[in-house]
């Protein structure tokens, strides 16, 4: 799997391409672990592009103005994993009116002509969205002529039957200038889920994970232990266990982070079971990085980008994997084996094996290997690169 050409200096990408305008697609079904990452990237990108973010999904709060950036999210789809279809929450229209007002809104939404497109995992995921996507890159050739396609995708893939690697091949084959790969080859080659791998390894580009911006000073660690759902609504059973574990750690204080969507009447059944009095409940904790840096451990669902928070603060952490997907186990399995964390499987939930876990894992040196971090920049620029190519070629 190739790294990639070599980058042009930045200066160059910066005088030969006048401020591209890029479309960026991003549709989240769980969480917000995709649209973090491609918030991340687009913040790369916009010091020397316009970007244009399409975005569907879970309500993820406003976001922040930015010069060069504009925004759409669409109606909110999301899928049942018990019945296999779509549904609308808090929208009682039929799906088909849905989707026929998000497909409205993006052709208002679009102004071309742009540069390039940014696709957040399709062809790897999201194909019960094809349609739309299709439709999407169709009026950009319209409004644009051919132009680039990149794909970002998480480097660890749900395991899937070769008929449907396949199909992913040739839609990477038929659309995608480069296959953006968030990971590090180190610690989790993409081919480990994804087999057929080989026969585009002339497309991709392993960009390193993509976390924050490392921090340019740390606080003070402090006797606590930061208990976090993620940006999701599962992961229950994990705050209960913490608040048994809080009750035989008295020397250690627990800040137990809800999930964003975590209801009120759910925050309050948890505060109905702690039993001591070095156990705190938020329903959202602001400065969460700080936080996290405070602590001498952190015990989380494991979501990559938590992982790379984790990472970042250089905080003990112990991961316990979201059990309706095998995509997260994969992952924690594989930083567990190079001791960058440790992973907690659902016996570790009983209070007295969890109390255990932790002052193992505070007991532990922390590990020496470096992880290749820094995936926004380095897809950003790969991205201005081509585009910078392009602008030069003669006509």
């Amino acid at each position: 799997m190739s790294a990639g050409p070599a980058l042009p200096p930045a200066a160059a990408v910066q005088t030969t391409v006048s401020r591209p305008r890029i479309l960026y697609y991003c549709q989240s079904l769980v969480g917000i672990g995709h649209l973090t990452c491609s918030l991340r990237i687009i913040e790369a990108l916009l010091p020397q592009a316009e970007v244009d973010l399409v975005y569907g999904g879970l309500d993820a709060g406003p976001m922040a103005p930015r010069p060069g950036f504009r925004g759409l999210r669409l109606a909110t789809l999301l899928h049942d994993e018990d019945s296999g279809e779509f549904f609308a929450p808090a929208d009682e229209r039929p799906i088909d009116a849905i989707w026929a007002d998000r497909a409205q809104a993006i052709a208002g939404f679009l102004r071309p002509s742009y540069q390039a497109v940014v696709l957040e995992f399709y062809p790897f995921g999201r194909r019960r969205f094809k349609t739309e996507i299709q439709a999407l890159l169709a009026a950009v050739r319209a409004g644009s002529g051919p132009v680039p396609v990149f794909c970002s995708v998480r480097e660890v893939l749900v395991p899937r039957a070769q008929a449907n690697e396949r199909r992913m091949v040739e839609s990477v084959k038929k659309l995608i200038h480069t296959v953006f790969v968030r990971g590090d080859p180190a610690v989790i080659r993409f081919d480990e889920t994804f087999s057929l791998a080989p026969e585009i390894a002339d497309r991709l580009c392993y960009s390193g994970y993509i976390s924050p911006p490392p921090p340019t000073e740390r606080p003070v660690r402090k006797p606590q232990v930061l208990v976090s759902q993620g940006g999701g609504n599962v992961g229950r059973e994990l705050l209960v266990a913490a608040i048994g574990a809080a009750a035989l750690l008295p020397q250690l204080r627990f800040v137990l982070a809800c999930g964003s969507r975590t209801p009120a009447e759910e925050i309050e059944s948890l505060r109905r079971l702690v039993s001591s009095a070095n156990v705190e409940i938020h329903p959202f904790l602001a400065e969460f990085p700080r936080h996290l840096m405070e602590s001498v451990a952190s015990i989380s669902m494991g979501g990559d980008n938590t992982l790379m928070d984790v990472l970042g603060a250089r905080t003990p952490g112990l991961a316990y994997p979201y059990q309706d997907n095998p995509e997260q186990g994969i992952r924690i399995r594989k930083f567990a084996e190079k001791g960058l964390l440790h992973e907690l499987g659902p016996a570790d939930l009983l209070p007295e094996r969890l109390a255990a876990r932790i002052l193992e894992a505070l007991a532990a040196p922390y590990p020496a290997h470096q992880v290749a971090m820094d995936g926004a920049r380095v897809t950003a620029e790969r991205i201005l690169a081509v585009l910078a190519e392009r602008a030069v070629e003669p006509a």
